[in-house]
């Protein structure tokens, strides 16, 4: 490299410059240019170089923006993708194990792209678990708030290690690693690391939402108040019914309708002539007159004839009767015809009495198994402690959590009208004693019952109210936080938003629009839009603005 040059202060005289000089000093700037252009060469080829390593480091740069950038921003906290994926994930595992049996229903192939598959006449079933993820979202970061601010404690590292193990267990199942598997489970940037605060922060808020279901429980005076407002939704009636069908002609009759040949030919069908015959009005009439003669004869003598059907709730009663069986004007020994014009039947009732059935509930412990080992999980109890504990740990070891995930096989307050028979029958035989276990194999299913008894409980309609009640609360609870959220979404990854704002948009231009004609239909009658007519439309666009600002 060159020296500086610096400024001469000296008062050497001035050196005169010969021909050597010149040829010396071309040397010397040939020697400069070449070195320069290698410099210049050998600069450029670390340039490309480094372009190279900056192409393939760009792959973990994008990941590692993707994985810990914003995705979204919900109520004004960053939502990484991770995070979005997880929550989606999460909201629709919940949603296929609630509704997945009637998914075929729904018109949902899961083996299809959910972009591709419409839910409703503009949302997909992406944009529709996409939205469940943003209120998944919401509602855990309002539950999480609140109960830091109420001092709530909670050891999820205790339920994450628990996690972490059924997630290793799942992953061996399924022949493939714990990595894969957390990606299969929460999204393809899920990994143990990433995922773990969104889950530890799942058990906690989940905690707290059991907690707050705890003290939504309502009171003995709620639940009688609720009885008497819906007491034909629990009372239960005995009473005595028939049905007499109509016997309709299946040829003509004398009572036939009079049809020409042509036009008989065209209504009998097909040239086997199997459709089958279509009853005239007259011939259906004579036909509903003479059962209705055998009704009212019968009404006298049901009680003879028939057995009594006792103990039915008003959904397991036919509708056509259920309204006047549950009548609050209904005596014993009333009695009815009454007439099913569309079935061209009639019911013969007799009503004997309406109660409240106080059949108790139950406590028990209990183990789901499809297999035919019911005995020899019993069998290994026993040859154990044989306490309820050891049960409890039975059922935590052999139930099938997609079956029933409830810790130790506990319920309380069993309903038992909704079990099989069999085992409803058994729960309430009065030989029954806390400790008694036993094995049921329904007839009528696949499963069979390993059973704990513990005693009884609140009778089962106090037990349905409560739970109708609670359910009620918690759903309003809950929804408090997904009311309002303000999501804002810069990148465009929800469709759903800009579908929603579409929607909205038009549904106030269609408002603008209606607002106008009866403007313009009240000046055409001399008159004009009232200040009130203003003050509505001005609202429902600022409400229609707030809406767009929050989805």
């Amino acid at each position: 490299m060159p020296k500086k040059e610096t400024q001469n202060t000296g008062q050497e005289p001035e050196k005169i410059v010969t021909k050597y000089d010149l040829k010396m000093q071309r040397r010397k700037e040939q020697k400069e240019r070449e070195a320069k252009e290698e410099k210049i060469s050998r600069i450029t080829g670390i340039v490309i170089v480094v372009a190279l390593v900056c192409i393939v480091a760009s792959f973990p740069i994008r990941n590692y923006l993707t994985v810990n950038g914003t995705y979204v921003t919900v109520n004004g906290e960053k939502i990484s993708r991770v995070e979005f994926d997880f929550n989606y994930n999460v909201a629709r595992s919940n949603y296929l194990n609630q509704y997945g049996a009637y998914l075929s229903y729904f018109g949902l192939d899961m083996t299809r792209d959910l972009d591709t598959q419409m839910y409703s006449d503009t949302l997909t079933w992406g944009d529709f678990f996409d939205q469940m993820a943003i209120q998944t979202i919401a509602r855990n970061q309002g539950l999480k708030k609140e109960a830091q601010a109420a001092g709530f404690t909670w050891d999820v590292e205790a339920d994450y290690e628990e996690f972490l193990e059924a997630l290793k267990e799942a992953a061996s199942e399924a022949g493939t690693t714990v990595k894969n598997y957390m990606k299969d489970m929460y999204g393809p940037y899920a990994a143990e690391s990433r995922v773990r605060p969104y889950m530890e922060d799942s058990f906690y808020v989940s905690a707290y939402s059991e907690s707050i279901a705890d003290n939504l429980m309502p009171s003995q005076e709620e639940i009688q108040s609720y009885y008497k407002e819906n007491k034909e939704n629990y009372d239960s009636v005995d009473y005595y019914s028939q049905v007499i069908n109509a016997e309709l002609p299946t040829e003509p009759t004398e009572l036939a309708d009079p049809v020409d040949s042509e036009e008989d030919g065209a209504e009998s069908g097909d040239e086997s002539g199997e459709t089958a015959y279509q009853p005239s009005e007259a011939e259906i009439a004579a036909a509903m007159e003479e059962v209705k003669t055998e009704a009212n004869e019968l009404v006298k003598i049901i009680q003879t004839k028939n057995e009594l059907i006792s103990n039915a709730k008003k959904t397991e009663v036919s509708y056509q009767i259920s309204d006047w069986l549950f009548d609050e004007a209904r005596k014993p020994g009333d009695t009815t015809v009454i007439e099913d014009s569309t079935g061209h039947r009639y019911y013969v009732v007799r009503f004997e009495s309406r109660y409240l059935d106080e059949t108790p509930s139950v406590d028990m412990r209990l183990i789901i198994t499809t297999g035919d080992n019911g005995q020899a999980i019993l069998d290994e109890w026993k040859a154990g402690a044989a306490t309820e504990e050891s049960f409890a740990e039975i059922c935590d070891k052999y139930n099938d959590p997609e079956v029933t995930a409830v810790e130790g096989g506990l319920l309380e307050g069993a309903v038992t009208s909704e079990m099989p028979d069999e085992l409803a029958e058994w729960l309430h035989d009065s030989a029954r004693a806390e400790g008694d276990t036993t094995v049921i194999s329904p007839a009528s299913e696949e499963f069979t019952y390993v059973v704990y008894y513990k005693g009884v409980g609140d009778a089962e309609w106090v037990q349905k109210i409560r739970s109708t009640f609670q359910s009620e609360r918690f759903s309003e609870y809950m929804a408090a936080f997904t009311e309002n959220v303000d999501v804002q979404d810069p990148k465009g990854n929800l469709r759903y938003l800009e579908v929603r704002a579409q929607e909205e948009a038009a549904a106030e231009s269609e408002a603008e629009a209606s607002g106008a004609d009866e403007t313009g239909s009240d000046e055409e009658s001399g008159g004009s839009a009232s200040s009130e007519t203003e003050e509505g439309t001005d609202a429902s666009a600022s409400e229609s603005e707030d809406g767009e600002a929050e989805g």
